[in-house]
């Protein structure tokens, strides 16, 4: 299992690596948490965004909304994909957000206790991609067959 991303890995976690997959406790995952707070951001956002747009305002987010829900659907993709720049982004955005909630209602309670969650898994999730890509380029390269390599003629 991978406990410690820093410990050599065994090849048993380099086939999972190279199959897509990282082993998290009993069961493998696909979808981390990282990945399911951006699921969470972008559909919460882009549904009051869209309630907005029918002349219901709720907590001032007003039909701009729709641009952070996009922004952070592409930061979930990127996400599954374990991409680095995904995991950065997605944690400067939300941090950007929750600072600007921050000085809007000049009170910590504007943040929330959900989002200071939803933030530490984001910064979970650049730990998380950064150690993926390390194990990955740890990986032995695999031998490619040559009627794979040789595509259709």
């Amino acid at each position: 299992m991978l406990n410690n991303p820093r410990e050599d890995a065994t090849d048993e976690q380099r086939k999972l690596v190279l199959a897509g997959r990282l082993r998290f406790g009993w069961r493998e995952r696909r979808h981390t948490l990282w990945n399911v707070c951006a699921v969470v951001v972008a559909t919460v956002t882009a549904f009051f965004a869209m309630l907005s747009l029918f002349g219901t305002s709720v907590m001032g987010i007003s039909v701009s909304a729709l641009l952070d829900a996009a922004v952070f659907g592409a930061v979930a993709f990127g996400l599954s994909k374990y991409s680095r720049f995904a995991a950065v982004a997605g944690f400067a955005f939300f941090l950007g957000e929750k600072i600007y909630a921050y000085i809007v209602t000049g009170s910590i309670l504007g943040v929330g206790v959900l989002g200071i969650v939803i933030l530490f898994g984001f910064l979970n999730g650049i730990h998380g991609a950064f150690a993926y890509q390390k194990l990955l380029a740890t990986a032995p390269p695999q031998p490619v067959s040559p009627t794979a390599a040789s595509g259709p003629l």
